[in-house]
């Protein structure tokens, strides 16, 4: 989600900064280590970030103009070569699940899950939210995480009017607006249908490597670190601001609207077969290679148009795909694979490695990896552009220990993901945009799980890939 009302100032500072960094990489001589064209690269990602973290400009028009930079500074021979990212199968993955909130908004089906959650809840605050986040989760599990976001965001907000709940007075609506997106981002990690992360963190790795991590591979890895994360993240969110109680008449509202919707109509039927038919066809993709994220995908989109279904309208997909962002993702799979051309990625490798980090063993070495880029996604909340610059440089570290690549695969893609300390990326700025929290409310409730979530992946990840044999 774009942000409409930044300051001037600000925007001039973006663009200044995203000025500087590319007229100091041209000037910069090349070296050995690091030809002029990876001093260009480094340097014209440095814009990127400087351009996004400051809203400097609309996505698309930030990701066209980087893009368009690569052949104009040299980097690159031609446009060709510097926009195949925009190829990427992940790339029409993402756009392809933004189709599957739609379809589920325009059914009853969230309301009878509201009506489900409250019947086991009742009027008790923090089940509630605990409710929420188990669903926000396993919906989360094959929908990506904005659309996942979006689609509870608008649950979470009825159970909000009908209690009153004021923003920046409501510690519930505090609870559920952050519970949320957290709830959305820990689901994701689970599949790799779950988050885009997951698919170009994949994709890095095939093209790294040449081998591959299955679908039910990746949820037999990941899938217990989203079972325990869960409960610590909702613990500190509730015990930290601690909701306050509902009264039974405000839910009322819920039941009856639950009431009026017991017939299941066939368009709501149709839905659901699409959904679950999708999970099937992912998991059989363990099995039947063809059928893999991307098309099974593609597939799900297509057939929701086919004569007889009609879940969606071209007009509807349209506006539901958020534009911006895909060029944006395009871009930075394209700028990741011109980063390792131009000997930028071998050269951060190099400069960690020199650092003495990888001198402390594995572990140390591995945790301290992901706490530094987790943070540096929290400030700089680039993800796809984290991947693509620092996996292909962690799988190189990890090779030197004879740890497989599977680790650093899945264990980035999980901690790029799961950014629970800061409402700056776009999945945790959907609900902060509602007003109800602020930096600080996420922050403390954030930090001791996003401690646990890396010491966690450091120490799971080697073993249970190491037991599966990845």
């Amino acid at each position: 989600m774009e942000n409409t009302n930044v300051p001037l100032s600000k925007r001039l500072v973006g663009i200044g900064l995203a000025a500087l960094c590319i007229v100091a990489s041209m000037l910069i001589p090349g070296s050995e280590q690091l030809p002029a064209e990876g001093v260009k690269t480094l340097g014209l990602m440095l814009a990127l970030v400087s351009l996004w973290v400051t809203s400097a400009m609309p996505l698309g028009v930030t990701a066209l103009f980087v893009v368009v930079m690569c052949p104009v500074l040299g980097i690159v021979p031609s446009l060709g070569d510097a926009i195949k990212g925009f190829a990427s199968p992940a790339l029409f993955f993402i756009i392809a699940v933004f189709s599957l909130p739609v379809i589920m908004l325009k059914t009853n089906w969230g309301v009878r899950l509201i009506n489900m959650i409250v019947k086991r809840t009742g009027a008790n605050s923090r089940m509630l939210v605990l409710g929420f986040m188990v669903a926000t989760t396993l919906v989360s599990t094959v929908m990506s995480d904005v659309p996942c976001t979006v689609l509870f965001l608008g649950f979470a907000l009825t159970i909000l009017n009908a209690t009153g709940a004021k923003p920046l007075q409501s510690n519930l609506g505090r609870c559920l607006m952050i519970g949320i997106p957290i709830a959305a981002v820990t689901g994701g990690m689970a599949t790799p249908a779950g988050s885009s992360f997951n698919v170009v963190a994949m994709n890095i790795l095939q093209q790294a490597t040449g081998t591959s991590i299955s679908f039910l591979d990746w949820v037999v890895v990941a899938l217990p670190v989203v079972i325990v994360m869960t409960p610590i993240t909702w613990f500190f969110i509730t015990q930290l601001i601690k909701p306050e109680p509902i009264a039974d008449s405000a839910l009322q509202g819920i039941r009856d609207q639950a009431a009026g919707a017991k017939k299941v109509e066939p368009h709501e039927v149709k839905a659901l077969v699409v959904i679950l038919g999708l999970l099937a066809l992912w998991i059989l993709g363990n099995w039947v290679p063809v059928l893999n994220a991307t098309v099974v995908a593609l597939i799900g989109l297509t057939v929701m148009f086919l004569p007889g279904m009609n879940l969606l309208s071209w007009k509807e997909f349209q506006t539901s795909v958020p534009w911006g962002i895909v060029l944006m993702c395009g871009t930075i799979m394209s700028m990741g694979g011109v980063v390792e051309a131009t000997g930028g990625a071998a050269f951060l490798a190099g400069a960690i490695a020199g650092s003495g980090v990888m001198d402390l063993g594995f572990f140390a070495a591995f945790a301290l990896m992901l706490a530094l880029i987790y943070l540096l996604h929290t400030v700089c909340p680039i993800g796809v552009a984290i991947l693509g610059i620092f996996l292909p440089i962690m799988i190189t570290l990890c090779a030197g220990f004879g740890v497989s690549p599977a680790v650093p695969t899945i264990a980035l893609a999980v901690v790029v993901a799961g950014n629970y300390l800061m409402p700056v990326n776009p999945t945790v700025m959907l609900t902060y945009g509602e007003g109800y929290y602020t930096f600080g409310d996420m922050f403390k409730t954030g930090l001791v799980p996003a401690v646990a979530l890396v010491l966690i992946m450091a120490a799971w990840m080697p073993f249970i890939v190491g037991v599966m044999g990845i």
